[in-house]
Formats: C-alpha cells, sequence, structure tokens
C-alpha cells in the first residue's frame, strides 16, 4: 500500500491554507491516530510502538487496526513523519478538532414542522404525509427493528417524544458494571458515550433535536413526528470534539451491527444509518491528513450503513474550498446541505456540484428538546437528520427483491438505497449546479421507488 509522502502532506497544508484563507483545520496536540498493518491486538501494538516517544493508549476501531498513540516529548508534524515511514503503519495523521454543524435561531418557535408538510407554501417540504402512507417506519420486511445511530452529543432518553423509540441492548444489565453481552461494552443499555467510554448517555440540546427529526413518535398526540415514527434510535455520545473520539463513536457502530450480522440478529444492533451533524471546515480529504475518515466510512458501508453527514455552515464551494467529511470520496456517505420553506438553498449553507449531493429542510426546523420541550433551530445538522431518517424508512418501506438484496449483499444494499434517494428529489433551481442530485429529498418518491424496486431493472 502506498505510504503518504511528508512532501504530499506539506502541500495539502499550502492547498487547505490557500483555499480556507480563514485557518488551516486545527490539530489536537499530544496525540495522533495510527492505522498499523494486520490484525494487531492492542498489547501487540504497545510491545511495537511504545517507546520514548510513543504510547499506545487505545484501540479506537479494532477491526480497522486504528489506535490512538500519545506523544511524549515530541510534536505532531515530527511523529506523522516518523511514523508513516514505518512499514507496518499503513498511515498516521493527526487528531483533529472537530466543531458542531448548527446555527443556532434567534426568532421565535415554530407551531409546525413546515420540512414535513408545508401546504401554505404548497411545496418546499419532503412529501413525508404521502410516505406515511406507505408505512411509518420501524421493521423491514422480516420483522426485524431498524436502528439510526445518532453520533452527536447526545440526547435526552426519558423526553416523551422520543423515549418510545429509543434503543435498547436486551442483554445488557443497567449499572452493574459488568459487560453482560460480551460485546466490549459495559453498561452500553442505549448505546454509548465515546467522551467517558461509558453507557452514560447525557441529555444534551443539539442531539435531541437531531433524534426528533429521525424519530419521534408519529400520531401519539405529543408533541412532532419524526421521519420514521418507530424507528429505534441508537444515542452515540461523540460529537463535537476530536477525530478519534468521533472514530470511537464510529467503532461502537461498527462493533453493534457486525455483531448483529454475525449472530443472525440475536445480539447486536441492526443499524442502517448514522447521523452526523460535524467536520472540519476548509479541509481538504484528499491531502493525506484525514485518512482515517474515509476507513470508517467505508467500513460502516460494508456493513451496510449509510452515513448522513452535514456540510459546513458556511456559503462556500465544497468542491473548491474542500470540507471533511462532505469532500470525503467514500461511496457511503450520503452529503447534506440547507434548504428552507421556499425550496432555497440557505444562505448559510455551503454546495459543491461534485461533493455536495441532496439539500433537506434545515431551517428554522421544529423537533425535540430536553426536558419534554420542543423548538426550532436551524443548520445543515437540522437538514441531515431527515436523510437519515429517509434512509431507514426506505429500508422499511423496501420491496421484496431489495430486501434481498440488501440481506444478501450489505454494502450493495446501501448503495442501492442511496442511488433511489438522489435520483428521486424534486429538483430545485436553487440546487442546480450546486448538488449531485440537483435537488431536494423527496421522501414519497424515494419510499415509492423502493418499495417498486426490480432488481433485474438496476
Amino acid at each position: 500500500m502506498n505510504k503518504v509522502s511528508t512532501t504530499g502532506l506539506f502541500l495539502g497544508f499550502l492547498m487547505i491554507s490557500a483555499v480556507g484563507a480563514a485557518k488551516a483545520p486545527q490539530r489536537a496536540e499530544g496525540q495522533i491516530m495510527v492505522r498499523l498493518a494486520g490484525s494487531k491486538t492492542l498489547e501487540e501494538a504497545k510491545q511495537s510502538f511504545n517507546g520514548k516517544n510513543y504510547e499506545v493508549v487505545e484501540a479506537l476501531v479494532p477491526s480497522l487496526g486504528l489506535f490512538l498513540v500519545k506523544l511524549k516529548g515530541i510534536k505532531v508534524e515530527q511523529a506523522l513523519n516518523q511514523m508513516n515511514r514505518l512499514n507496518d503503519v499503513i498511515y498516521a495523521q493527526a487528531d483533529h478538532l472537530v466543531t458542531p454543524r448548527e446555527t443556532k435561531p434567534n426568532d421565535a418557535e415554530f407551531e409546525q414542522q413546515w420540512g414535513m408538510l408545508n401546504s401554505a407554501k404548497n411545496g418546499a417540504d419532503i412529501s413525508a404525509t404521502k410516505a406515511w402512507d406507505l408505512g411509518q417506519g420501524g421493521t423491514d420486511r422480516e420483522g426485524n427493528d431498524l436502528v439510526v445511530a445518532v453520533v452527536d452529543g447526545g440526547m435526552d432518553l426519558k423526553h416523551k417524544d422520543l423515549v418510545d423509540n429509543v434503543w435498547v441492548n436486551k442483554d445488557e444489565i443497567p449499572d452493574n458494571g459488568i459487560d453482560d453481552d460480551n460485546n466490549g461494552y459495559i453498561d452500553d443499555v442505549n448505546g454509548w458515550n465515546a467522551y467517558k467510554d461509558n453507557g452514560e448517555i447525557p441529555a444534551e440540546r443539539h442531539g435531541t433535536h437531531v433524534a426528533g427529526i429521525i424519530g419521534a413518535s408519529g400520531n401519539n398526540g405529543t408533541h412532532v413526528a419524526g421521519v420514521n415514527w418507530k424507528v429505534k434510535l441508537m444515542a452515540v455520545a461523540a460529537s463535537s470534539s476530536k477525530t478519534s473520539v468521533i472514530a470511537k463513536g464510529y467503532g461502537y457502530v461498527i462493533a453493534q451491527k457486525k455483531l448483529w450480522i454475525e449472530s443472525g440478529g440475536k445480539k447486536g444492533a441492526n443499524i442502517v444509518a448514522t447521523n452526523s451533524s460535524f467536520g472540519v471546515d476548509y479541509a481538504d480529504c484528499t491531502s493525506g491528513e484525514f485518512p482515517a475518515w474515509n476507513d470508517l466510512y467505508n467500513e460502516m458501508g460494508r456493513l451496510g450503513i449509510l452515513s448522513a453527514a452535514a456540510t459546513a455552515n458556511l456559503n462556500i464551494d465544497i468542491d473548491e474550498k474542500g470540507d471533511v467529511p462532505t469532500g470525503c470520496s467514500s461511496e457511503f456517505i450520503i452529503k447534506v446541505t440547507n434548504t428552507d420553506s421556499s425550496d432555497k438553498k440557505n444562505s448559510g449553507a455551503a454546495y459543491g456540484k461534485t461533493m455536495v449531493e441532496i439539500g433537506a429542510p434545515g431551517t428554522k426546523v421544529h423537533s425535540t428538546l430536553p426536558g419534554d420541550k420542543t423548538g426550532a433551530l436551524t443548520g445543515t445538522s437540522m437538514a441531515t437528520p431527515h436523510i437519515a431518517g429517509a434512509v431507514a424508512f426506505l429500508h422499511s418501506v423496501a420491496s421484496t427483491k431489495l430486501h434481498a438484496s440488501i440481506v444478501a449483499d450489505p454494502a450493495a444494499g446501501a448503495r442501492a438505497i442511496k442511488a433511489l434517494m438522489l435520483s428521486s428529489v424534486d429538483k430545485l433551481d436553487a440546487l442546480n449546479g450546486k448538488t449531485v442530485s440537483g435537488g431536494r429529498l423527496n421522501l414519497f418518491s424515494a419510499a415509492t421507488a423502493a418499495n417498486r424496486f426490480e432488481e433485474e431493472k438496476h
């Protein structure tokens, strides 16, 4: 496998500085991420690399051989140069700082969810009410629960509009300090907290709002309805921090889906989508600085997981200025920008003809907030959960042939779901030439295509 040269890294830094004059991506000092060749345990990695300047402290994603390495008396750049010369190292990358993608609104709370049904404007919504005639999400054709991993800051597990849809690890006994199901995680009853390495999920505002858009209980007379009325929401607290923390969060998702597949659905979770509303502004994913990102999305995609990712809350062309993760090449990312109630691109949202793929409602979106409250927020963070929820919804209404193809080849099934979604958008002048699809999510059209899918036609 080819190495990332120090010259390439240096040119990458120059490119990022040139296109993103504001500032280059920030690195976490004192640590790097290293992917090792072969299958190495944490102890083996420690024996190979621990020394005067390096200490392998954690396996971030064991199936990838991705480790967190603490630095002692050596700078990040010097460590990267040294590590990337070693034969056993596939790559070493900096642990970059990641920021949330939310633009806080300054106006009053909306009384309705215009993104689901916007009859006053005669459009601009995702045609959710028509899609709900086909079903309300929740399970696939075999009755398996469909799970969306909300990779965010946490969520209010007790919110009355979320509590019925919170994913529960039935094989884990709460708060006993024991890994009851032997999945490598102690007390992960509703998900995982990658900040603290435990199962305690904080009731965080941003993640609660995102969770409600994906899967607030519908038709229950309370608050709001999510894209999926019955989908299961796995809480993964990992965003708004370092790349390594996000990698650990994704590592939990990967471990749970692998366990579900290997156990024939008896353990783990049938995760079909992740929602990721964070990133690194003005970052060139092809520079050699960010190789772990594509690895993470590809590893999830191999297991049949699509990752809805929010593009930057900046009015910039991602094709030119760069972004992580929405400027990355993994085919298992769905890259999302923010549209408003007039079907225009939000003036504070990024775009890109070859990188950003689809629009979804993200301006003054009404959803759940901690403490059994609701409110409106704005940002690509609010657009993206419409897409994550839509992925799970398409699984729930998939035709017999589409479902069979997903079971037979999860990665190919994920690609098919993404293709159906992108090919069934409502075309918008505002997104023409600014996104791959040129349009905004139409849940009804995409669900109809999934419901009528005939394998021989694809």
